[in-house]
């Protein structure tokens, strides 16, 4: 008799003989020991979970073969080495996302009831079914305390109204349910995938109908002509494009169903006992597609290894990742600068831009998103490189291309890593001639030298612009007096 093991779980061979080693000799052994002994020791103790054995006769050729085992090794190594490349926007375990696509339905209303009154001596009483109750609504809640779409579900649905029941016992309403997103996301309403299809079609039929009566309510003259011809489920709703950026800002989304009305509603003089019912009309269903952008007040737009993010950590109290080696961070973080007289404004650090980005090369539109909503552009440059001007008008260039106007707004360079080489110098020299109205400010954020100069200019542009936003809205609100 030989032994013929069999991988269960893809635990290589190799690793589960040398771990139980101890216990289980190896597979030579096994050849030699069954030409010697009649008999296999039977004391062998080897755990379910990651080798099956089996005891056969005549298996002649079903020894274990060295390079099946390599074969079998070299296929789990190579399924081990696959990896999704959304792995790179993970950090520390957690998901960053800016934009999802997710199914929203509120709730349906309860069915109404089909009921009639019997106690004793009143064998025939009057209907007595109870309406539906109302469906919950789903309604989006922004809030300061969210940072990302991530903790957002592909599908949603608010609870749905309770049914009606006999002696007019109406039902429970559904409950509301309100969805937090982070401030600055831009809801828009699109067309959905074939696949949800069927939620949108209209129920076959409206009513509620009496045991043993539904035949008869639609098919035979003197009872259909009671019937209600209206369509209680079909409600026609406008697509919602909703940009929320402001914080506790709350938007209905999705309304729930009325709930359907119980028999007694059908009463008339010709019809004493309406043996039918309405169902609770559909929640609203909406596909939705939801595109974070960050909010800030100044935006850092660099290239990868520039000092953003040492940057933002010598101003703000923000932590994002540096290292002394060259990398670049994948999500934008966000910090606030503290003055000295209790004034405070948001610095985001937006992930670094590359040749092309206008064109969604690399991750291009999920870093250029996160620009539009700034009010002030901070160009962090590498002042040590040969021909840092060059990097400047890179930047420049994708985000005009990805947006018109927006290198228009209003701007200033910070030169990092002046104080590295005596070519940073010059180069501070020559970047003033090529541009002489911009205004450059030299500094070095690994030791935090002249950042007090820096967030005072920063300060300056947000206030100018705060100024003048001001000044527009009020001539929009006398615009619209007059």
């Amino acid at each position: 008799m030989l032994l013929r093991f069999k991988l269960t779980r893809r635990v290589n061979l190799f690793e589960s003989i040398k771990r139980y080693s101890s216990t289980i000799p190896s597979h030579n052994n096994l050849v030699q020991e069954s030409e010697t002994q009649s008999e296999i020791p039977t004391n062998i103790e080897v755990p379910e979970d990651h080798l099956e054995i089996e005891t056969e006769s005549n298996l002649a050729g079903n020894e274990i073969n060295d390079e099946d085992v390599l074969e079998e090794t070299e296929e789990t190594d190579t399924l081990r080495k696959v990896r999704s490349p959304l792995h790179k926007l993970r950090d520390k375990g957690s998901n960053f996302s800016d934009f999802k696509r997710i199914l929203v339905l509120g709730g349906a209303g309860g069915d109404g009831c089909v009921s009639f009154l019997r106690e004793k001596y009143r064998p025939k009483g009057p209907p007595n079914g109870g309406n539906g109750g109302r469906g919950g609504s789903i309604y989006f809640e922004t809030s300061k305390d969210e940072t990302s779409l991530g903790s957002l579900k592909l599908k949603y649905m608010a609870e749905k109204g309770g049914n009606g029941k006999g002696a007019l016992m109406h039902g429970h309403y559904g409950k509301d349910l309100i969805l937090k997103i982070p401030v600055g996301t831009v809801v828009r309403e699109v067309e959905p995938p074939q696949r949800y299809a069927k939620l949108f079609e209209p129920r076959e039929d409206p009513l509620i109908h009496y045991p043993g009566w539904h035949e008869r309510n639609t098919t035979e003259e003197k009872y259909q002509k009671f019937l209600p011809h209206e369509r209680p489920d079909i409600t026609l709703v406008e697509k919602i494009s909703l940009d929320l950026d402001k914080d506790k800002e709350v938007q209905l989304i999705c309304k729930g169903g009325e709930g359907g009305v119980g028999n007694p509603h059908f009463v008339t003089s010709k019809n004493r006992s309406p043996k039918f019912a309405k169902r609770g009309q559909l929640g609203h269903i909406r596909y939705l597609e939801l595109e974070l952008k960050t909010l800030a007040d100044a935006g850092l737009v660099g290239l990868p290894n520039a000092g953003k993010s040492t940057f933002l950590r010598a101003v703000s109290n923000a932590h994002p990742k540096v290292a002394p080696y060259p990398f670049t961070t994948l999500n934008p973080y966000i910090g606030t600068i503290d003055y000295s007289d209790f004034y405070q404004l948001t610095v985001a650090d937006i992930p670094g831009l590359i040749a092309g980005a206008h064109k969604n090369v690399g991750l291009g539109h999920s870093f250029l998103r996160h620009v539009e909503r700034s009010k002030v552009l901070v160009y962090v440059i590498d002042l040590a490189k040969e021909k840092p001007w060059n990097d400047f008008e890179t930047l420049k260039k994708e985000l005009e291309l990805y947006s018109n106007g927006l290198t228009e707004r209003a701007s200033l360079v910070v030169a990092n890593k002046a104080d590295i080489s005596e070519r940073a110098k010059k180069n501070y020299l020559e970047f003033q001639k090529l541009h002489p109205g911009l205004e450059i400010v030299p500094i070095s954020a690994k030791y935090k030298k002249n950042i007090t100069k820096v967030t005072a200019s920063i300060r300056k542009l947000v206030e100018e612009q705060n100024r003048i936003e001001e000044e527009r809205r009020l001539l929009e609100e006398d615009q619209e007096i007059l």
